[in-house]
């Protein structure tokens, strides 16, 4: 795990040295609307206070990391980049821009909703793309909508995610050994799902608190 701007990680990084890439990456959110009436009140809920400033470090640009994604990403490869509706068409035209191929956009159904005055919203997507050549994923009878268990209550992230998502995409398109890449690691979901797995894992964080949660999840020592 290294601490750090993960736009400067990745531009050190040697072309093709990783063989998947499985990220949540920062991106704007919105609160659900911030107007009240008589008749319609503002939901409350994770995002009521919002106003897409939920991070400090939110403002990072799709443009700004998917093409060092795609240079230091082995050919041929897959990508799971996970973004929110507000954010979807941009992020699939910067990927594209990038050299990547979409394959599929993946749904997480979760267990409970975010509060939103235009229909809940229970769901979470994920960009399934590759570089290079077509290859199939290892568990071809996997569906395009999953049910899973996202952590609530005590989480060690406002967004974690659920280590057993995470383990499906790992093993979906990489072998054991294989390395994988989260530039935007968080508490490190995506490390602990390596490590059942059997992989090798390369992660950033830069925020010092989630890093040192992370680093004690998967058990490692920090890269300052």
């Amino acid at each position: 795990m290294h601490r750090g701007d993960a736009r400067e990680l990745l531009r050190g990084m040697p072309a093709e040295s990783v063989d998947c890439v499985v990220t949540d990456p920062p991106y704007q959110t919105i609160s659900g609307g911030n107007g009240e009436s008589a008749t319609h009140k503002r939901p409350t809920g994770m995002l009521a206070d919002n106003d897409g400033k939920m991070f400090e470090h939110n403002d990072v640009k799709f443009r700004e990391y998917l093409h060092d994604l795609y240079r230091v990403l082995r050919d041929p490869g897959h990508i799971y980049l996970m973004v929110n509706f507000l954010n979807l068409e941009a992020a699939l035209a910067e990927m594209r821009r990038a050299g990547f191929r979409v394959h599929n956009l993946l749904i997480a159904r979760k267990q409970n909703a975010t509060p939103n005055r235009w229909y809940m919203k229970n769901v979470e997507y994920t960009i399934f793309a590759r570089k290079g050549a077509a290859f199939p994923i290892n568990d071809c009878g996997s569906m395009t909508c999953h049910d899973w268990k996202n952590p609530v209550g005590n989480k060690t992230h406002p967004t974690e995610k659920s280590v057993d998502l995470m383990r499906m995409y790992v093993e979906n398109s990489t072998q054991p050994g294989d390395i994988v890449l989260d530039p935007f690691a968080g508490t490190g979901s995506t490390g602990v799902a390596c490590k059942l797995s059997g992989r090798s894992f390369v992660g950033c964080e830069f925020d010092v608190t989630y890093l040192t949660i992370a680093c004690k999840r998967i058990g490692v020592m920090p890269c300052l």
